[in-house]
């Protein structure tokens, strides 16, 4: 895992002059007309290559992407299949570039207080069923990563289990 930073060089209306704008690695640009349309970054791991990122549904798949005091945060991963096949989250303006797997026991984002978060967690938890913590972080208004990362504490205080193999992301209440 290498960490780095994303830094966002400017927001625009159209593609043109983009490339001008991206440097280094982790460089981004916000293309938005009325609503955010792509995030362009210069490849994390250094290889030089532009990705172009879809932020609108309208155009098919379409990454989630949150911005408020903790910076810029991509959902899902970015995980490209030609090229240098780089696999990176971008989380509250750390971009995290994966070598191979993550698991549960070593979170790969910033250090975060979850411990409020983790109780509105539980509390709208369904009972019995394997949920997606992506479902949780919908209905809460979150970002999907700082809730996985609360159901992982969850998961280490015994109070949630992760599912396994398919079911992996999805988590069920331990019953008291």
């Amino acid at each position: 895992m290498k960490r780095g930073r994303i830094n966002l060089k400017a927001e625009v209306a159209s593609r043109g002059g983009v490339t001008d704008l991206l440097q280094e690695p982790g460089d981004a640009v916000l293309i938005q007309r009325g609503v955010p349309r792509w995030l362009v970054i210069k490849c994390p791991c250094g290889c030089g290559e532009e990705i172009p990122v879809n932020l609108d549904k309208r155009a098919g798949k379409a990454w989630r992407l949150y911005r408020d005091a903790s910076g810029v945060t991509l959902f899902p991963s970015v995980w490209r299949d030609t090229g240098c096949e780089a696999h990176f989250i971008i989380w509250r303006d750390q971009i995290v570039t994966f070598g191979g797997g993550t698991s549960s026991a070593n979170s790969p984002g910033p250090s975060l207080d979850v411990t409020d978060l983790a109780r509105r967690v539980l509390a709208i938890w369904p009972e019995g069923a394997l949920v997606s913590y992506v479902e949780i972080a919908d209905r809460l208004g979150e970002i999907p990563w700082d809730v996985q990362e609360a159901c992982w504490r969850l998961v280490s205080g015994g109070l949630l289990v992760e599912g396994r193999g398919d079911a992996r992301g999805t988590f069920r209440k331990v019953r008291a």
